[in-house]
């Protein structure tokens, strides 16, 4: 018996609700996509981040130029959210770092109820297909 993969659109139809649950969590805070993914990416880092290497971060994450990038670093620098040290070395500031956390504690308390109820052995499987797909994608990309 064959049976019908998920198929792209059911996998973007799924990453389209919950993008949109997060774009309601940042616009009600006047934070921009580009702005969250630079203070997830402060947020989540053990240490100061270089600023190349957070500005081609945003490049690759966010398929935006390294002229973009740019700005919205700066955009979060202006804000008071993000500062340099003297090795060009990026960080959070204080109110950088109460910005991430208020956003973050936003973001997974949607995602529970968006979850809630899915059985943990079916979510474990599901993000084993994908990665497998995501996998299989990358090879038959280099292939073709």
């Amino acid at each position: 018996m064959i049976t019908t993969p998920f198929i792209g659109v059911d996998i973007g139809a799924a990453a389209k609700a919950i993008h949109s649950l997060l774009g309601l969590i940042l616009d009600a805070r006047g934070v921009t996509l580009a702005e969250w993914v630079a203070l997830r990416t402060l947020g989540t880092s053990p240490g100061r981040v270089s600023q190349p290497s957070l500005r081609d971060g945003l490049v690759l994450a966010l398929d935006i130029d390294a002229v973009e990038a740019t700005a919205v670093l700066c955009a979060l620098e202006d804000r008071g959210l993000l500062a340099y040290d003297t090795y060009e070395q990026a960080g959070l500031t204080s109110a950088g770092r109460a910005q991430y956390d208020e956003l973050h504690a936003g973001v997974v308390a949607v995602t529970a109820q968006a979850y809630a109820g899915i059985d943990a052995e079916e979510l474990a499987t599901t993000r084993r297909v994908l990665a497998t797909v995501v996998a299989r994608a990358a090879e038959l990309r280099s292939e073709l």
